[in-house]
């Protein structure tokens, strides 16, 4: 454990200038973002993820990519919008098992598709079916014979990255296989022909939409697609399909894992995140923001929290005496209220808060702030000292309307100044420590101090960088040694790494775990 240095000897001319590369939006936890557009999509969609080991050389890369599938899947599950199903290598089975769940539709994700905005992307898919109830899927259409590099003359296919599908027009088709990739020598199959759409959404090869061609009825394939047969079936029924459009495709990201696997699984491992030049774009695009934001999660400030304020309630009757929090946004001050805390007085020392971040910038925030800030307007200190700290992108640059906000939620402007006037009286010390490698060291000050102890860790263990850099089944390990040292006396507030809260997880015993990589191949 390390002393923590003062501002002056971290900052001795004054600052430091922060990083001039773009800024981009990162949800970076799979805990329920506090600014994210509550979605009214009820519990209609089942997702499974579609196993496609056969096609991955490399066996690290085929359980990282089905770790991380689900790593994104596992934010829709906890905000209530969606029921995994498991994985298989049949897209059959993956419906079947969503028809047994009574939803509507089912989302199918190939391993190692990385839904980066996954609620946004069910939202939309959802909103196109309610316009369009005679859907029967939606996905990426590809015009093969656009795809010089493929076998030229191949009827149309659905790339298997991701689908969605209306579960009782599939049921109604006669819930057909999804068809692989087919070449025939001597019994050709006879499918409909079928006309494109002129406008494209990405490529050439990407029409918006694909029907049947009624003047020209049906021939002979001597090469079909992924979900040829799909296709077939869609143009005999008169049935449209459309192609995904341009928001639904930035929600997400495929890594194309069979593609230059061994060199992925390199950089994946190695962090040789720019030595990709041999990697397709999606893949280097991936590896080149996962590098920028390993780079800056090192100096990286939340100067409001990403999480809810007070979705948890109160925990504990009694007013806190030792509040051991990440220094992290003024979740603190809502936990302190929430369940009361004791004012510096003559006659009590007043609550002790105590920081904790592995970050050493976290925490000469937070000592800055509680030093010198009024209370008032923070976007205004925010800016005066934007050039010493490397703030959240995620609310980078829209301080004020972050501010105007956190206000509402603490009950106005005066209430959270009354509230702010208090707690800077507290004693507030600071401890640098790594929760996930070094709990030991946390629990060793928690265990020292008497009375009323209560802990949050945020979304630390539920982190996404976290879970690119370990597997679950380490994490887990190492969970197992964090809950081995909470003592019997101290109330929980935060997640554990599948983003269970610490209560449930820990007091309650719940035992959802991240489910095991398994495959047929």
């Amino acid at each position: 454990m390390e002393r923590f240095p003062t501002p002056e000897e971290r900052f001795p001319r004054g600052g430091i200038v922060a990083d001039n590369m773009s800024i981009l939006k990162d949800w970076n936890s799979v805990t329920v973002d506090r600014y994210y557009d509550t979605l009214n999509v009820g519990n209609k969609v089942a997702i499974g993820i579609l196993d496609i080991s056969r096609d991955i050389p490399n066996k690290f890369v085929q359980k990282r990519c089905f770790d991380m599938t689900y790593f994104y899947i596992n934010r829709m599950i906890k905000m209530g919008y969606c029921k995994y199903i498991g994985s298989s290598n049949s897209v059959k089975t993956i419906l079947e098992n969503a028809i047994k769940e009574n939803k509507e539709y089912c989302m199918i994700a190939a391993q190692g598709l990385l839904l980066t905005r996954g609620p946004s992307l069910l939202d939309q898919s959802l909103k196109y079916a309610e316009g369009n109830p005679n859907f029967f899927v939606i996905g990426h259409i590809m015009d093969k014979k656009k795809q010089h590099y493929l076998t030229e003359g191949s009827y149309p296919g659905l790339h298997r990255q991701y689908l969605f599908v209306n579960l009782k027009k599939w049921q109604e088709l006669g819930s057909p296989e999804f068809d692989e990739l087919g070449v025939y020598k001597d019994r050709k199959p006879v499918l409909s022909n079928f006309v494109f759409s002129k406008e494209t959404v990405h490529a050439e090869y990407t029409p918006a939409w694909v029907r049947a061609d009624i003047e020209k009825g049906e021939q002979e394939w001597e090469v079909t697609s992924d979900g040829s047969n799909w296709i077939d079936i869609a143009c005999r029924n008169n049935i449209t399909i459309d192609n995904l459009t341009s928001d639904m495709r930035a929600c997400k990201i495929f890594l194309y894992p069979y593609n230059k696997t061994d060199i992925l699984s390199k950089s994946w491992v190695q962090k040789d995140y720019w030595q990709v030049d041999e990697l397709n774009q999606s893949q280097k695009a991936w590896l080149r923001k996962l590098d920028y934001q390993e780079k800056i999660e090192k100096n990286r400030v939340y100067a409001f929290n990403t999480e809810t304020l007070s979705g948890e309630g109160i925990r504990t009757t009694q007013p806190i005496e030792h509040l051991f929090s990440a220094a992290a946004g003024f979740k603190p001050l809502a936990i302190l209220n929430a369940n009361r805390f004791h004012d510096r007085t003559m006659e009590h020392p007043g609550t002790h808060v105590h920081y904790f971040d592995w970050c050493d910038a976290s925490l000469l925030y937070k000592r800055d702030l509680i030093e010198t800030w009024d209370g008032y307007d923070l976007h205004h200190w925010l800016l005066e000292h934007d050039l010493k700290y490397n703030f959240s992108s995620t609310y980078r640059g829209n301080y004020e309307s972050f501010w105007l906000q956190e206000v509402e939620e603490h009950g106005g402007r005066e209430a959270f100044k009354q509230l702010w006037d208090r707690y800077v009286q507290l004693d507030h010390s600071y401890y640098k420590i790594d929760i996930v490698n070094e709990p030991e060291n946390l629990f060793h000050i928690i265990n020292a101090q008497q009375g009323n102890k209560v802990l949050w860790t945020t979304n630390i263990w539920s982190s996404e960088m976290l879970h690119w850099n370990l597997e679950p089944e380490v994490l887990e390990n190492k969970f197992k040694k964090f809950r081995s040292l909470v003592p019997d006396d101290l109330i929980l507030y935060g997640h554990d790494y599948v983003a269970i809260d610490l209560r449930e997880s820990i007091r309650n015993t719940n035992g959802t775990k991240h489910p095991t990589f398994q495959t047929v191949y």
